[in-house]
């Protein structure tokens, strides 16, 4: 097992990646029954607190906690920056968020490690093949492995470059957005020739605000002339039931029937939908 390893990213804030990397690696796992990894290289935690919050709404059987929450013992920062004092396993900082998904925390500790890497390694280069060697031990324990940065042009960003074998952009029908998932693809450009490793774009997932805002249908529409077949169909669309996943974790909840109830069956089957459409453009490369 060689995991295929993504990053999801844009320089902007608040336009859907945390939400696409626990989405995809929850699909991924759930219905696709992938051994999938989440990788939270944001400092501030937001995937990681959503994956346990998930974990609390599964049974045991299921993987989950049947309403307990994970405790984050080691996170990224003790994998990378042994700030126990010792070698950290990353093995030993991995959770289970439910059947085939898993976890490796970040928490605000994590901030600390831009000025560490530096003082530590001589150039760049050697900041970045160090988060790799460290990571290494689990890329052949998933099939896929999904890395969450924070929105700026950062040590984390950049290692996650270096790291993946894929990109997936997220692109909000809005101007700062467009421009930044642009600039995003501009440095991926550069940075693959700089660093001289290979980073694919297995697509563009675009965020909508409001289906029927006359600004939002424009900056689609410019969309889909800019990213041409790298622009994924499936548009997300603004979602009560995916912004309430941020306060309550994922949940699939059923009918007395046991089927998948409306708002949750929209939300995993449009982000399915998204899953196979990467699939799709994937195998464009191997053409």
């Amino acid at each position: 097992m060689a995991a295929k390893k993504y990053v999801i990213g844009n320089f902007k804030g608040g336009v859907g990646k945390s939400t696409c990397a626990q989405m995809l690696g929850f699909e991924a796992a759930t219905f696709k029954e992938k051994k999938t990894l989440i990788i939270d290289l944001d400092m501030q935690g937001n995937t990681s607190d959503v994956m346990s919050l998930t974990h609390m709404n599964f049974t045991l059987e299921e993987g989950g906690g049947d309403g307990e929450p994970i405790v984050f013992d080691k996170t990224i920062a003790d994998v990378l920056m042994d700030t126990s004092g010792s070698y950290t396993d990353p093995t030993d900082a991995i959770y289970q968020v439910v059947n085939n998904l898993y976890i490796l925390p970040a928490d605000m500790s994590f901030e600390l490690y831009d000025d560490w890497s530096k003082s530590k390694f001589e150039d760049s280069l050697a900041i970045f093949q160090h988060m790799r060697s460290r990571l290494e031990p689990l890329f052949d324990q998933f099939d896929l492995i999904y890395i969450d940065v924070p929105p700026s042009i950062s040590v984390y960003s950049k290692s996650a470059m270096y790291i993946a074998d894929w990109a997936i952009v997220v692109l909000q029908t809005q101007v700062k957005s467009m421009r930044n998932a642009m600039q995003y693809l501009e440095y991926m450009d550069f940075f693959t020739t700089q660093f001289d490793t290979s980073l694919y774009v297995a697509g563009v997932i675009p965020f909508m605000l409001e289906s029927s805002d006359s600004v939002d249908k424009e900056m689609y529409k410019q969309a889909k002339e800019i990213y041409r077949e790298h622009l994924i169909k499936n548009v997300v669309l603004k979602n009560a039931r995916l912004k309430r996943y941020d306060g309550s974790g994922i949940t699939t909840e059923k009918t007395v029937k046991g089927d998948l109830k409306q708002w949750d069956k929209k939300a995993h089957e449009l982000f399915i939908r998204i899953y196979e459409e990467l699939e799709e453009h994937e195998s464009w490369f191997g053409e």
